[in-house]
């Protein structure tokens, strides 16, 4: 289904985020005070009513280049339609059997919306767990981050389970039947896309030993051993199968426009460094935090270590998301749930979210 331009869907959808950004940016700094943001009554329906109307319109985008993957998955999608028993006696993930499935029944463009409801609602379902009332400003968040529309579009099966494990997070520390669910959706996440089996590996790590220091630690030593090792450690991760294509993006030359250039990446260090700086200073020097914020950042920093230790790789931005799907979550939730800034908490995080949305923005802009 063809709305407009397929150039036209990413620049619209930012568009559109920045008018929530600018009335949300608005709103919370007239809240000032901590209370007054994390004890909100409600939260405005109207940026969950776009995440379903972005799920729909994606989902039905017509199969274009534009989209990145898109062309690759609706051409194996057509093999399925064309040899419905090619899937019989292979090893392919749940992903390639819900492909096989859906191609005996219904067109391309129907398989992507379900992959769409299948990337937003554990989004939203876990950004409303995570947040309660304030589910809306996490969304938006998660609306405005820079790999956001990236993995609604192009890296398909890695966002959704990525998604299914950012749920299966937020159903971690709840009673037996949510651990039960978490477990649950931890495996269908692995089987869907397996290199989701490292940050789901750190998710246990600090759900059961809640380092702190040593996060830290582990971080700044995963920049020296990649500095100094070079190639030789993005060989090393390649070789252990937590992604299944990482190998052939070490050998192949990248040609995504965003991420064509190779060598130690400092810009996306700068990027990822964002959410480690804040972690420590509130950590360390507001000593403010909860096990819910140790666990959301701790399964960040490990999952972000072991991308610094591949980001020479070509494409090293795969594995990068499976730490930055994170990173909307890991910025917003202590602006609205620990209490750093009594008496600024809410003019402070519309800063924060506007910065957030800028570098998006700037991201989008410089590479256009």
């Amino acid at each position: 289904m063809r709305l407009f331009n397929p150039y036209s869907y990413y620049p619209v959808h930012l568009a559109i985020v920045f008018v929530f950004i600018v009335l949300y940016y608005l709103y919370m700094t007239r809240l000032h005070r901590y209370e007054r943001l994390a004890n909100r009554k409600s939260s405005s329906i109207y940026v969950i009513i776009y995440s379903f109307v972005f799920m729909v319109v994606v989902g039905l985008r017509p199969v274009h280049g534009a989209f990145g993957d898109t062309t690759t998955i609706a051409a194996s999608y057509e093999y399925f339609a064309r040899n419905p028993f090619s899937i019989v006696g292979t090893r392919d993930s749940l992903f390639y059997m819900l492909q096989w499935a859906c191609s005996q029944i219904m067109e391309v463009e129907w398989f992507f919306l379900i992959c769409e409801v299948l990337y937003i609602v554990p989004m939203v379902i876990a950004c409303s767990r995570i947040f309660k009332t304030n589910k809306d400003i996490g969304i938006l968040f998660c609306l405005s981050a820079l790999s956001f529309f990236t993995y609604a579009s192009n890296g398909v099966r890695n966002g959704i389970a990525t998604s299914l494990v950012l749920l299966a997070i937020s159903l971690l520390r709840g009673g037996a039947f949510e651990k039960v669910l978490c477990i649950a959706l931890s495996l269908v996440a692995t089987y869907i896309h397996k290199s989701v089996s490292l940050p789901i590996i750190c998710m246990l790590v600090c759900y059961f030993f809640k380092p702190k220091k040593a996060l830290f630690y582990f971080w700044v030593l995963s920049i020296l051993v990649s500095l100094v090792m070079g190639n030789a450690v993005a060989d090393f991760f390649a070789n252990l199968g937590f992604d299944d294509r990482l190998n052939r993006y070490i050998t192949t030359q990248a040609d995504e426009q965003m991420f064509n250039r190779t060598g130690f990446r400092w810009d996306f260090l700068l990027y990822s460094s964002i959410p480690v700086i804040m972690g420590y200073y509130i950590l360390f020097v507001k000593k403010t935090f909860n096990s819910t914020y140790l666990l959301l950042l701790g399964t960040y920093i490990l999952s972000n270590s072991f991308w610094i230790m591949v980001i020479r790789a070509q494409y090293s931005n795969r594995f990068a998301y499976l730490s930055w799907f994170l990173y909307p979550i890991v910025i917003c939730y202590p602006m609205l749930k620990l209490r750093i800034w009594p008496k600024t908490q809410g003019s402070k995080a519309a800063v924060v979210m506007l910065g957030h949305y800028a570098f998006t923005l700037f991201m989008y802009l410089v590479f256009l």
